[in-house]
């Protein structure tokens, strides 16, 4: 009678295991398509974003230019006069930032980074006086990473490969290939409330 209980309860514990398990591959199975089908639907929105901010910049970057974050040097130098060593205009560099953030593209901690290399290139420049060379950290574009000629890159973006590497729901990159610039970009995507933005641009 003993051994009958004990079969019994044993064939119970048994079976209740095997529907356990079978639940848990179902939950796992669908966690992955929805995974799956997040990657899919967010690809074509991720690529937009990184090639719309491209075009974005390209159409704003003369007015983002004017914008005379980095003041003294040569060119700041009236005729017969010695040129002011390199600072960095605070004042310019928050317009800037706030004209950046219009675009929509970037992320706070992006802006947030950006403002950080003008601090520290103010300390570099009181550290380090100069008025005759190119600025120390601000002689090529902060977004393409390069001081030669990305503008004709840009005319062809639509045609350019990207790769999108999901890391999770929230955080994705974007890898493509600009010839002219000969460098290979990473932008790293994050989702916040709902909208992808860019956190961060990097050559590799």
């Amino acid at each position: 009678m003993i051994k009958k209980i004990f079969s019994t309860l044993f064939l119970i514990i048994f079976l209740q295991s095997c529907l356990n398990k079978e639940k848990e591959n179902v939950i796992q199975q669908d966690s992955l398509s929805i995974k799956t089908n997040v990657i899919e639907d967010s690809k074509k929105t991720q690529v937009l974003v990184v090639k719309n901010f491209m075009k974005w910049y390209i159409q704003n970057m003369s007015r983002l230019n004017k914008f005379k974050t980095i003041d003294g040097g040569p060119m700041n130098a009236k005729e017969n006069e010695i040129a002011e060593n390199y600072f960095v205009n605070f004042e310019e560099v928050e317009k800037y930032i706030t004209e950046l953030k219009k675009g929509g593209f970037l992320s706070d901690s992006f802006l947030q980074r950006e403002k950080q290399t003008f601090i520290d290139g103010e300390k570099y420049f009181k550290q380090n006086p100069e008025n005759d060379t190119p600025p120390f950290g601000f002689d090529y574009d902060h977004f393409f990473l390069t001081q030669e000629d990305f503008e004709e890159d840009l005319t062809n973006i639509d045609k350019v490969k990207y790769k999108i590497y999901q890391l999770d729901k929230f955080n994705s990159e974007v890898n493509f290939y600009l010839p002219n610039c000969g460098i290979n970009y990473k932008y790293s995507l994050k989702m916040i409330n709902s909208k992808w933005f860019i956190e961060k641009i990097e050559s590799i």
